[in-house]
């Protein structure tokens, strides 16, 4: 079998490697963590978070696989389902965004194109919902649960909120011009597409949401 980019849904977890699978970083708020129940399933909880985020939007992000076998995946969800944001950014979410809260390219395929390729595919996933931007929570430190500065520049974010550690990026569909040509093939590339939810969720733009972004993994 080829490897083929698609839709990610919440029944997607089980494919994910075990650390991946289990981390809830962004999905889990400081105060859930100081909950009597903090120690709860934490598989369960990621599980939770990615059945809200497809309720929500019909996919919670982008998976590369070939056959069961993972090569690569970016998660994403709007920002009111990231609890962790705010404590990590207080600075307001753009509303017109989404989040990249997740992304790993498994070391075996990296160093071929499929981060960017896995970026221009969520891009073109949220074009179609009418939505003007990604942001995410970048890091300068390596390793990290969270996408390196570099990668996320070199594929389209610009910085929009400096810090040493870990700066907010964020990445314009509508302007950002050398990214025009590549939606139309990123959405191609798509197989399996699901079915819009009914009724449709309200475009990004137009809710009330605060909060930053970020994304968790190894992504190249």
């Amino acid at each position: 079998m080829a490897r083929r980019l698609r839709p990610m849904t919440a029944a997607d977890l089980a494919l994910l490697p075990d650390q991946c699978a289990r981390c809830t970083f962004w999905e889990v708020s400081l105060h859930e963590l100081a909950a009597p129940d903090r120690h709860r399933n934490r598989v369960e909880a990621k599980r939770a978070w990615a059945e809200a985020v497809t309720a929500r939007w019909g996919y919670c992000g982008v998976l590369a696989a070939d056959g069961d076998e993972v090569h690569g995946y970016a998660m994403l969800a709007p920002a009111r389902l990231v609890p962790r944001l705010s404590a990590i950014d207080q600075t307001p979410l753009h509303p017109d965004a989404a989040v990249l809260v997740n992304m790993r390219v498994e070391e075996s395929q990296r160093g071929r194109g499929l981060g960017r390729q896995l970026v221009q595919s969520a891009a073109g996933l949220m074009v179609r919902r009418d939505i003007r931007a990604i942001e995410a929570i970048g890091s300068h430190r390596s390793p990290s649960c969270i996408p390196p500065v570099g990668f996320l520049q070199r594929v389209g974010f610009t910085v929009v909120r400096q810090h040493p550690v870990t700066p907010r990026l964020r990445m314009d569909l509508q302007t950002t011009a050398r990214w025009l040509p590549d939606l139309g093939a990123a959405w191609n590339r798509l197989t399996g597409l699901m079915p819009q939810p009914t009724p449709g969720p309200e475009p990004a733009h137009r809710q009330r949401t605060s909060g930053s972004v970020s994304g968790a993994g190894l992504a190249g």
